[in-house]
C-alpha cells in the first residue's frame, strides 16, 4: 500500500534539495515500502543545529550530533540532509532499527531507478547514516556532490 507524506513532512521535505524531495516521495509512494514515514529535519537553521551540538555536551541529554553549526548537510539551503523514520501506529519510531533497516533498501532501489532515468546528475552520490563506520544515524540521509 503506498504512503504520502502529511503537511508537516511535507513541509519539511519541501525545506530539502529537490533531489532528495523527488528521491523520498517516490520512495514513500513505492509499493515495497515497508512503513509510513515521517519526515523529522529537513533543513537546521544554526541555532537548532547549536541547540542539538550542545546535547550531551552543555546541556542535558545524550549525543545526538556530531556536527557542529555549520558543519551538517543540514544547514545548507536547500537542505542536502534529511531525516526521516517509520512512522508506526500513530507515532515516529526513532529508535527501532528493524523498520528503519526495512525501509533503507526501498530508499536505495529508488536512488538507483532515478540515477538510470537521468534524474541523477553524475557524480551527485546518497549516503546513509545506518551505514557509517562511526554512531550510526539511521534517520539520517545526505546527498553529496551537488
Amino acid at each position: 500500500m503506498p504512503f504520502s507524506f502529511g503537511a508537516t513532512s511535507t513541509a519539511r521535505l519541501h525545506t530539502c534539495h529537490p533531489l532528495l524531495v523527488t528521491l523520498f516521495r517516490r520512495a514513500l509512494a513505492h509499493p515495497s515500502m515497508p512503513h509510513d514515514l515521517t519526515v523529522v529535519y529537513g533543513h537546521r537553521s544554526s541555532a537548532e543545529q547549536a541547540a542539538l551540538y550542545a546535547k550531551g555536551r552543555t546541556t542535558p541529554g545524550k549525543i545526538v550530533t556530531n556536527a557542529a553549526p555549520g558543519k551538517s548537510k543540514h544547514n545548507t539551503k536547500p537542505s542536502q540532509a534529511i531525516d526521516v523514520v517509520p512512522f508506526i501506529d500513530g507515532k515516529a519510531s526513532p529508535e527501532d532499527w528493524g523498520p528503519i533497516r526495512a525501509c533503507a533498501p526501498v530508499i536505495y532501489a529508488t536512488w538507483a531507478e532515478m540515477q538510470a532515468d537521468g534524474t541523477v546528475p553524475n557524480g551527485v552520490t546518497l549516503h546513509w547514516g545506518g551505514d557509517w563506520n562511526g554512531p550510526p544515524d539511521g534517520a539520517h540521509w545526505e546527498i553529496r556532490g551537488v
